[in-house]
């Protein structure tokens, strides 16, 4: 395996001693992206909230001080926790969960979430077309997504190993998965898009 390789598999899914240090960088490096991403989106305290793909945990730690309960999924062990020791505050007050799971088969009952967050996860989803229907199901009807990632532009080298290689293909997606009023954005902050959504 190749360092690229083994850079982003440790991306897609930290893991062991590495993968907890990738996870505190990702807390560090991903948080302007997850603030970048919300800004269009006002939390309100009585929602309910999903953050696939958490991480290391600091995206459910923020949303936590605005949402009356969040919980973060990843299917990382070493993520879940850090995700729970970044957490342990708000999960001793009940309003934040960390759990082990896959945006394949999220472990929550139908229409439950107000707000589901993707924040630079998306493109490791294993089946974008799938995992988005399972996404949908478990928002509440006019239930939002938000999605925020980093954007290089077309003719990079990352753009290869892109599951959604550009603005068009994040819209097509999500109207395959029956999402409505869909935008994108990729122009207020230079190589990175924001695309929200209804269900």
């Amino acid at each position: 395996m190749s360092l690229t390789d083994k850079a982003q598999a440790q991306g897609g899914k930290p893991s062991g001693f590495v993968g907890t240090l990738v996870g505190l960088l990702m807390n560090r490096i991903h948080r302007n992206v997850h603030r970048w991403g919300l800004e269009t989106t006002t939390v309100r305290d009585e929602w309910i909230c999903l953050d696939i793909g958490c991480g290391g945990g600091r995206a459910v730690r923020d949303l936590g001080v605005q949402a009356s309960k969040v919980y973060g999924v990843d299917h990382s062990e070493e993520m879940v926790n850090l995700a729970k020791r970044v957490n342990h505050h708000g999960i001793e007050r009940g309003s934040v969960e960390i759990i082990a799971g896959t945006v394949s088969a999220l472990p929550f009952p139908d229409e439950h979430f107000d707000l589901v967050t993707a924040f630079e996860t998306i493109q490791f989803w294993p089946s974008i077309g799938s995992d988005l229907l399972e996404v949908r199901r478990v928002l509440k009807p006019e239930g939002q997504l938000v999605v925020a990632n980093r954007y290089p532009p077309e003719n990079s080298k990352w753009t290869s190993m892109l599951n959604l290689k550009n603005e068009a293909s994040y819209r097509d997606a999500l109207a395959s998965a029956g999402f409505r009023d869909i935008s994108s954005d990729t122009e207020s902050r230079g190589g990175w898009i924001r695309v929200v959504a209804r269900s």
